[in-house]
């Protein structure tokens, strides 16, 4: 790793870190270079904005859930909760800040829209009995919005992000949306 991508890689730790605690509107770029240890011009340096920092941070956590995803060697829905469960343990540790970033994803222009690659997979692992590109989309819809949901209600209801407790309410929608039926040899 060159000292560049470790560089970038600090800034975003610390803006992380710094953002779920005070929240990305009351952060600036001269706290997240002091905790970083760096001087601002640095962070200007891989990040002409705040918007660009939260980009990469959303983009970063989108890698890391196709790494997992990859990792796991599942398909089709083992793959799907595989998937879910990783972006509930990331939301576990910054609740505030995922969903933040979620939202700026999803509103900016970003041509290389990082929802649409989790939509993405999650529709290309749907069991075969959802059949047609439109039919997975809507699948694909209907679980994503079920994830934004819980956490939502959680945010709204000020309950704590427990994992497993998380984990089991996401997993008991994921069985209601998908018609209830057992899928460990679905595709």
């Amino acid at each position: 790793m060159t000292k560049r991508e470790k560089s970038r890689i600090r800034i975003m730790h610390e803006a992380k870190r710094l953002y779920e605690t005070y929240g990305i509107e009351n952060v600036t770029f001269s706290q997240i270079a002091e905790e970083a240890g760096m001087c601002r011009t640095t962070i200007f340096n891989h990040f002409a904005t705040a918007g660009d920092l939260m980009l990469a941070l959303y983009r970063q956590e989108i890698e890391d859930i196709k790494a997992h995803c990859l990792a796991t060697g599942q398909t089709g829905m083992p793959l799907i909760e595989a998937l879910f469960d990783k972006l509930i343990e990331d939301t576990v540790c910054y609740p505030m800040l995922t969903s933040q970033l979620t939202n700026h994803a999803i509103l900016s222009r970003d041509e290389e829209k990082p929802i649409q690659t989790i939509e993405d997979l999650v529709a290309e692992n749907l069991p075969s009995r959802f059949s047609g590109p439109a039919e997975r989309e809507r699948m694909a819809v209907l679980l994503l919005g079920a994830y934004y949901g819980l956490i939502n209600h959680y945010h709204i209801y000020q309950k704590p992000f427990e994992e497993e407790t998380l984990k089991e309410e996401f997993r008991q929608l994921l069985k209601i949306l998908t018609g209830g039926t057992e899928h460990a040899d679905e595709n």
